[in-house]
């Protein structure tokens, strides 16, 4: 909700001067006495007269800038395609039979956004109901405030028509899948899961970081004990499971789900490994199975001379891409958990064929890499361009259409949500992209949205997070 704009206090009358008290008239008067009897005269007649209509202390400041009406904000500050709303303008100065219309880069575009009505509430806000056509621009767009008198003022860029389908408050989208379900965690570690059909359901203590393409687990953990979250049939109810760590272990996460081709889930992560008594834990990649138990973790091996790794992602053949050595900003790629190849960034998917990795480099730059033409890999990544800024970005996920999510900086400075398009017929090149995903109305900050995942079939379905009045949200996009 956004913050009420205070209305001017109602003024006091300015009182007149007091009557002065004089001496006896004389035929002469005292040079001195004259002047200040001149000097109090003359204030008097520049007074106000106490029959002068009030006038706020902000008033005569107002009047030299020019008494139109000026639009702070809306709530909410964004509309789907294709929905009749009601939109709160929050602002000054308005007045009863104000209007208020929608502009595109300032021009009036009533065929795809039409102000049905009007409501005057007071001088500082109007409810317009509007119309949002299903082809109208997804963009920001102005709001006009126009008085009956003619004049007007304008908010620029104070609403965005989106395809951005929120699912539910959600700080950190770590997930998504095939089910249009997103699952996260907040900033106090509270886990969550998302979904259309019966909102953000929170699990209480826990990070959540990845989701079976099913919809039947979600995973993460609980403190440092890598967890399962089992729904219960098609309910909303979920039974938390610990996943096997190795015997004398400490601990671990589950980061990464996919299933492979005999349907059985495959989870990529890390467990906390302690050499021997006394040693410092250090983080080994490991993956797990279930098929109706669980697998003992398999550990995938690190790099030479490194000591710590964690995996982020994997494919349905058991490749997978993760960390090693974190603070060196390292990764890697697993063909196999025995054979590990060092990236120049941190990896976090892979695509079913082995052939496409998307991530990032520490900078904030998006990138990819490919195998060379005798199927080794190219250890140095191709870099994704941006949206028009170099404040950050990476590329989160992709499919086998070589359609890949994440997020980029535009020229404003601000961090969006948006998807690339990567040919592989031939040699994996970029052929569309960045294309910014619209959001839900907050067009300034360091982060305003992000993508997690693409669904693998056309039309596609990414799921991500954006900020909202109310604080993040996670959100489906389904058409952009």
């Amino acid at each position: 909700m956004p913050a009420q704009i205070p209305t001017a206090h109602p003024s006091n009358r300015l009182t007149p001067l007091p009557f002065i008290n004089q001496p006896p008239m004389t035929s002469a008067i005292h040079p001195r006495r004259l002047a200040v009897l001149v000097a109090l005269l003359v204030a008097a007649c520049s007074a106000p007269s106490v029959d002068a209509p009030p006038m706020s202390p902000s008033a005569p400041v107002a009047a030299r800038a020019g008494s139109g009406p000026s639009v702070a904000s809306t709530n909410p500050s964004y509309g789907d395609l294709g929905t009749t709303v009601n939109v709160h303008v929050i602002g000054s100065g308005f007045t009863a039979g104000a209007q208020a219309t929608w502009l595109l880069h300032g021009v009036a575009d009533p065929a795809h956004v039409r102000t049905n009505s009007t409501t005057y509430v007071s001088s500082t806000e109007l409810v317009a109901n509007i119309t949002i056509a299903g082809d109208a621009t997804l963009d920001y767009w102005d709001v006009q405030v126009m008085l009956a008198g003619g004049k007007n003022g304008v908010g620029t860029e104070s609403f965005e028509i989106t395809t951005a389908q929120a699912l539910g408050p959600g700080q950190y989208v770590y997930a998504g899948n095939e089910s249009g379900q997103a699952a996260g965690y907040d900033g106090s570690s509270t886990a969550w899961v998302a979904d259309a059909a019966f909102g953000a359901l929170s699990f209480g203590e826990g990070q959540a970081w990845a989701l079976d393409p099913l919809g039947t687990m979600v995973l993460g953990r609980i403190g440092g004990t890598p967890t399962a979250w089992v729904r219960q049939g098609t309910t909303p109810t979920y039974v938390a499971v610990t996943l096997p760590i190795s015997a004398g272990q400490s601990g671990g996460n589950a980061s990464a789900a996919v299933r492979d081709a005999s349907g059985a889930l495959l989870v990529g992560g890390w467990e906390v490994f302690i050499a021997k008594k006394g040693s410092s834990p250090v983080q080994r990649p490991v993956r797990w199975r279930y098929d109706g138990s669980w697998s003992a973790p398999m550990v995938y091996a690190l790099t030479p001379g490194a000591t710590a790794g964690t995996l982020r992602g994997i494919n349905s053949a058991g490749q997978a891409v993760g960390r090693i050595d974190d603070a060196l900003f390292n990764g890697a790629v697993w063909d196999t958990p025995a054979s590990p190849v060092k990236l120049d960034g941190w990896p976090r998917a892979l695509n079913s064929a082995g052939t496409l990795i998307v991530g990032g480099r520490p900078n904030g730059q998006p990138v990819y890499w490919t195998r060379t033409a005798t199927g080794t890999w190219n250890t140095v990544g191709i870099a994704l361009p941006s949206l028009g800024g170099t404040c950050g970005g990476e590329a989160i996920n992709l499919n086998d259409d070589g359609v890949v999510v994440g997020k980029s900086c535009d020229a404003r400075g601000n961090i969006n949500a948006a998807i690339w398009r990567i040919d592989l017929s031939v040699t994996p090149a970029v052929v569309s992209g960045p294309q910014r995903l619209p959001g839900l109305g907050i067009k300034r900050g360091s982060e305003t949205s992000t993508a997690v995942y693409v669904s693998p079939v056309a039309p596609y379905t990414v799921v991500g997070g954006a900020s909202a009045q109310t604080g993040g949200m996670a959100v489906r996009w389904s058409t952009w």
